[in-house]
């Protein structure tokens, strides 16, 4: 976490283009450059400034810059002027109205689909269904979300092309953006997972139980299916993630006011005090979820121990 932190520190500090300079204006005269620096906590020391340590402002420029992150202590957007949390509450509903639906869809119809073609190994099934999941891993997102909006928003006029609304109607504009996650995150998934049953298929408990005349539907929902358990664990926390930035390029492109378009306009507008809160978030975030992954191994499988 605190070298994710430093990281994003030292790109948007030294790196990115200066964005008091961005907001005031190239006609900008210095007293108003000035005043927006200031407005914006630019002129303060950096801690990593040589001139900052000549004159012994290392701590105050720490203290007042990185050690705020730190503790959850970001501040005013530059651009909005309010705080991040007053921020986030107001993007994260829109952003969990697709990707909660899509997510747990998503993850059914992967299990789902990987145990029938597992189930259906060397059928015209288990080739079917295995090409469009290579089909679906090789097509770039943006050409499908591009290619559904001019389909199904602007030909056929089935989903709205983009924009959002508030309250009930927001299914009608979050329905096409459901679909295309859903579709878009079936292929590597069922390829993950079909990879997966087939390696518990070969084990010798499933010879045994087979030998005993367990049926083959009990053998893979009895059996294979609890013991692929933990691979499903790990995947799916790597994606959970995923709920609470929302999906940057998804929600850009259907002008979905969630969490991943606040991300990209604050990229786009060096808004540093978002950029480096919200990288800060997810990476405490996916730290946490790593570890309740590692802890819930010892419940869905009784050969891993905690001690």
């Amino acid at each position: 976490v605190l070298g994710v932190l430093i990281i994003t520190f030292v790109l948007f500090t030294y790196i990115s283009p200066d964005p008091a300079r961005q907001y005031a204006g190239k006609m900008a005269t210095p007293e108003v450059l000035a005043a927006v620096r200031h407005r914006m906590g630019l002129d303060k020391p950096r801690w990593l400034d040589v001139a900052a340590l000549r004159h012994r402002q290392f701590k105050k420029a720490f203290d007042t810059q990185f050690i705020d992150i730190l503790t959850f202590h970001f501040g005013l957007s530059m651009r909005y002027e309010e705080p991040l949390w007053t921020l986030i509450k107001r993007k994260a509903p829109a952003s969990m109205v697709i990707q909660v639906p899509a997510f747990f869809i998503v993850l059914g119809l992967q299990l789902a689909l990987a145990v029938l073609v597992a189930f259906k190994r060397g059928r015209w099934q288990d080739y079917t269904l295995t090409f469009l999941a290579v089909l679906g891993m090789s097509v770039p997102a943006l050409s499908v979300y591009i290619a559904a909006q001019w389909l199904l928003g602007q030909k056929l006029n089935i989903f709205p092309v983009a924009g959002w609304e508030s309250g009930f109607y927001a299914i009608h504009y979050a329905a096409l953006p459901i679909i295309l996650s859903v579709i878009m995150g079936l292929g590597g998934g069922v390829r993950f997972y079909r990879t997966v049953v087939l390696e518990e298929v070969n084990q010798d408990y499933v010879r045994t139980a087979r030998a005993k005349g367990v049926g083959i539907r009990d053998v893979m929902f009895s059996h294979v299916l609890r013991n692929v358990m933990i691979p499903v664990a790990t995947s799916t926390v790597v994606a959970l993630p995923g709920l609470i930035t929302g999906a940057l390029l998804l929600e850009s492109i259907f002008q979905i006011p969630g969490l991943g378009n606040f991300m990209v306009d604050a990229i786009s507008n060096s808004d540093r005090s978002i950029v480096m809160a919200m990288t800060y978030i997810t990476a405490i975030v996916y730290c946490r979820l790593l570890l309740a992954t590692d802890i819930c191994y010892a419940m869905v499988d009784p050969r891993v121990s905690l001690k």
